[in-house]
């Protein structure tokens, strides 16, 4: 008979295998109204941290009990993130460090959901069970994508644009679903070359599985005409060609070989799927134009080079980035202006070094490093496949920011890796934890579970906020966690406070604004509110503060119409004609504020 710590270890194994599989195959793909944006902005990466909380409280539940199992490679991880949360506390740069306390969290949190999952000590075939959720997570967002493409009419319920044509999936990005779905064919391809042909019934079945995924996702990446996410599939596939032709070898498997020729197929059928619905000529343009990312990284180097050491602060990007960029075009004749509202530099690592200097940068090189090594001792075909794997997610994350998009990406870094770590890694028992100690780690499960489920509602209600033309404040102050939007909750309460000190001329409410609005612009520039501030202070009588100011956000922005001397002078021309006693309606009708916080291009969770 089975003892009883063995017997709750097969059931919590059980437990974890099954809420993954609901988070895959359902929980991940739910899509909700939203105001769009980046992390917890969107509601599929709420629902994501409350399974992660979840998974995290049941294998963390009793580890108080028995020897902590974990490995080499994980205590290596903390070691790196103790690196990458060391700048968070330095005193003379972190003035608006809590801007980046998400992003520490998300950090924190994946490692304790990895954690979580040695304890519950999956064999061969669950961990092959995770891997094949992955795999239904792709196919399912595969599913979605070409439902969007080659099926959703005008007006439908996803509020997809059918004219565009951008099959993003629930990620609302197709460079995100691009990396996503090529992940998911390199792990499809690898599992088929891993997957026993006995029972043969099972073979066959899974064979046509990971066939679907790869001509279809074939298709799916030429759709979604993301040079990220082809590059990543394209390297993906190279670095799987030795286990290929190894197998090849061994096996002279002519339905491996078949299966190889539909992701050609694919792309034949992406290219036909382009052409049929007039979009060839723009797929053509994607791939000759260049964007701006060779200016952000320029400039991103050039700020890493200024301040190497301790780098600008924690949080500070956006505002270091527009600031020290106006100091450099106004030495630099000629250089053009960049575009508004970017808190990521387009690479993770030019992110930490510009934020925390070299300190978070070794932390980064030590992570891969110890991927790396973990790797070493496999075969080289192996070691070569699983990078394979890793490279679309991976590249990605070089040329933009997936981790702060989506939360599977993330997810799916982490289950790899811990496949890889059981499979290969060093195992190390720990001692078993002090019983106080299980407080802390179920207060962490169960409490990142309650903020979730309330910000999910909270979600809900900001958007019906947003998208009501006869909005209240009461509406506002009904939300029932305004800390999983903050910045927004507050740019919507100051709106308000500035739209009643406007119509009353209450000189004190208007400088509080003002007040609230410089702590803001500190860590978020954005040129609404700058413009939403010089009017107050004009309206206040403080004519020199507010042109200093305006003269600021110009320097700042020299190519956004909203701080052009015309629309300036239209706003305090139609300020001056609103009569005594008009509403706030009236006065937004009249005076065109700021009243719309869109999100950064990229940020934090």
């Amino acid at each position: 008979m089975m003892s009883s710590p063995l017997l709750q270890q097969e059931r919590l194994a059980k437990t974890m295998l099954a809420c993954m599989a609901f988070y895959a195959l359902l929980a991940m793909h739910l899509y909700l109204p939203h105001l769009f944006g980046i992390g917890l902005q969107l509601p599929f990466n709420v629902i994501g941290w409350f399974f992660i909380g979840l998974m995290t409280t049941l294998g963390l539940w009793h580890w108080h009990r028995r020897r902590l199992l974990t490995s080499r490679f994980w205590l290596g991880l903390v070691v790196a993130s103790s690196l990458l949360w060391l700048p968070f506390f330095y005193s003379h740069n972190n003035s608006v460090a809590g801007h980046a306390l998400p992003r520490m969290l998300g950090l924190c949190g994946g490692l304790l959901f990895y954690l979580a999952l040695q304890q519950c000590r999956l064999n061969g075939r669950g961990r092959r069970y995770l891997l094949y959720c992955l795999l239904a997570a792709v196919s399912v967002e595969i599913l979605l994508g070409l439902a969007q493409f080659f099926v959703l009419e005008p007006d439908n319920w996803f509020g997809y644009n059918t004219e565009v044509r951008s099959p993003y999936g629930i990620f609302q990005h197709r460079n995100v679903m691009a990396s996503f779905v090529a992940t998911g064919m390199v792990l499809a391809l690898y599992l088929w070359l891993n997957e026993a042909k006995s029972p043969w019934r099972g073979f066959v079945l899974k064979s046509a599985w990971f066939a679907a995924v790869l001509g279809a996702g074939g298709m799916l990446v030429v759709l979604l005409q993301s040079r990220a996410g082809q590059l990543g599939l394209l390297l993906g596939l190279l670095l799987l060609q030795p286990l290929i032709w190894q197998t090849l070898i061994q096996t002279r498997s002519k339905r491996l070989l078949a299966s190889l020729l539909l992701i050609p197929l694919g792309i034949v059928l992406g290219v036909f799927g382009l052409d049929a619905f007039d979009m060839s000529k723009r797929s053509l343009s994607i791939y000759t134009q260049a964007d701006g990312r060779f200016d952000i990284y320029a400039h991103g180097l050039r700020m890493w080079l200024d301040k190497p050491w301790f780098g600008f602060g924690y949080g500070s990007f956006e505002s270091a980035f527009y600031s020290s960029y106006a100091d450099w075009r106004e030495l630099t004749p000629g250089a053009p202006p960049l575009f508004t509202e970017m808190g990521h530099p387009h690479n993770e690592f030019l992110l930490w070094a510009i934020e925390g200097g070299v300190v978070p940068l070794l932390g980064l090189v030590l992570m891969t490093g110890l991927v790396l090594q973990l790797l070493y001792r496999l075969p080289f075909a192996r070691s070569l496949a699983w990078i394979g794997i890793l490279a679309p997610i991976f590249i990605h994350s070089q040329t933009e920011f997936p981790f702060y998009h989506s939360l599977p990406h993330w997810l799916m870094i982490l289950v790899l890796l811990y496949v890889m770590d059981a499979e290969y890694g060093r195992r190390r028992l720990l001692a078993a934890p002090p019983g106080w100690s299980r407080w802390p780690v179920r207060a962490w499960g169960l409490g990142l579970m309650l903020f979730m489920a309330t910000g999910l509602y909270a979600g809900q209600q900001l958007t019906r906020y947003e998208k009501n033309e006869e909005r209240t404040e009461a509406q506002l102050q009904a939300v029932v966690n305004p800390l999983i939007w903050y910045d927004r909750v507050a740019f919507y309460r100051h709106h308000w406070q500035l739209s009643r000190a406007l119509l009353a001329e209450d000189r004190a409410q208007l400088l509080d604004y003002v007040s609230w609005a410089r702590r803001f612009l500190t860590h978020t520039p954005r040129a609404g509110v700058y413009y939403n501030a010089y009017l107050a202070l004009a309206t206040a009588g403080e004519e020199d503060e507010a042109q200093q100011l305006l003269n600021e956000a110009r320097r700042l922005y020299p190519n956004v119409q909203l701080l052009r001397s015309h629309r300036i002078l239209r706003a305090r021309e139609h300020l001056a004609t609103l009569a005594p006693g008009s509403s706030v309606a009236e006065l937004n009708k009249a005076v065109p504020l700021y009243d719309h916080l869109r999100p950064a291009i990229g940020g934090a969770y």
